[in-house]
């Protein structure tokens, strides 16, 4: 067998390789091409998975930051008007997760004007215990806008958790406007008597009516939910159905170029703005010092609109909006 493979090669030729030895060195050959290449293919493939894996791991740590975040505390202000004079005072209703609210504070043009504590200033970042910060938590801050020139400023309020950084739960531009009205005196006369006396504040000729919205000229109004709601969503407080919740505010007018209360029973309208449509409710009056207090219960969501009307036409108006829900088996 062995005598017959071999093929002696003459006087200067090369021997002859038969047919089926190259056929082996080709399979040979081509066996150990696919042994190279799937080697590499397996490494690609095993690098194609790690990096998949690092795709996905790194989708569950942005998740988890993103859930994270959405814990975040978010607030409600009430008292903010634009354009705004004077001080603005302001009411901060916050919420916030496990770890509870600790402070806040406002500041004005970049300026921080005033900043307070929820509760204790040394409370545990843990609200489910005694001496825990408390969540939700209501808070009254101070603005005054006289310490900023006139002109447009940005209005932010930052809260901060029990544990964590600072969060700005609302950032808004505002128009500051504290330049006196310039008006020119005026005097009555009394034909008859031969007197004369000097007109009222509000320059209309006449002595204003008693309690009426047109006794107050260039009227500032501001009301806030003054209870601590069910919660909480997407800023806006969320409130039982049927249950009588506590609204307060003041009303302020201008009277020899100062900002004073407006008058005691001063008209406040009401009204509810219901699927596209605003119903007439009722009216309030101003208590003294210019306070209103209103204690309302409502059974389906809405946005509230609190109206006063100055003695010059000028409407003023404030709306908070609510949502209202049906508690079943005490559950929330």
């Amino acid at each position: 067998m062995q005598a017959s493979m071999t093929v002696r090669a003459r006087w200067g030729q090369k021997p002859e390789v038969p047919r089926r030895t190259h056929l082996n060195l080709c399979r040979v050959a081509f066996a150990s091409y696919r042994a190279l290449m799937g080697q590499m293919v397996g490494r690609v493939v095993v690098i194609w998975h790690l990096r998949a894996a690092a795709v996905v791991v790194a989708a569950g740590l942005s998740l988890v930051g993103a859930a994270a975040a959405s814990a975040s505390p978010f607030a409600a202000i009430g008292g903010v008007r634009s354009p705004a004079a004077g001080t603005l005072e302001l009411t901060v209703q916050a919420t916030g997760d496990a770890v509870g609210l600790r402070s806040a504070s406002v500041a004005l043009g970049g300026v921080t004007h005033d900043s307070g504590f929820f509760g204790e200033p040394d409370c545990l970042p843990d609200a489910s215990v005694e001496g825990g910060c408390p969540t939700p938590g209501t808070l009254p801050l101070t603005v005054a806008t006289t310490a900023v020139p006139d002109g447009v400023h940005r209005l932010q309020v930052t809260v901060v958790p029990g544990a964590g950084d600072p969060v700005v739960v609302y950032d808004q531009a505002i128009t500051v406007d504290n330049t006196p009205i310039v008006s020119t005196p005026s005097v009555t006369i009394t034909v008859g008597s031969g007197t004369i006396a000097p007109s009222p504040p509000g320059g209309g000729g006449g002595p204003p009516p008693p309690g009426g919205v047109g006794a107050c000229v260039s009227p500032r109004l501001s009301m806030f939910l003054a209870q601590t709601p069910l919660r909480f969503r997407r800023a806006v407080p969320v409130l039982v159905a049927g249950r009588r919740y506590r609204y307060q505010g003041r009303l302020t007018c201008r009277v020899n170029g100062r900002r004073r209360s407006a008058p005691r029973g001063t008209y406040i309208g009401l009204r509810n703005r219901l699927r596209g449509r605003t119903f007439v409710r009722r009216s309030l009056r101003v208590r003294g010092h210019g306070r209103i207090v209103a204690r309302l219960a409502y059974r389906s969501s809405r946005v509230i609109v609190f109206r006063a009307r100055g003695a010059t036409g000028n409407v003023v108006r404030v709306r908070i909006p609510i949502r209202v829900v049906r508690l079943r088996g005490g559950r929330r």
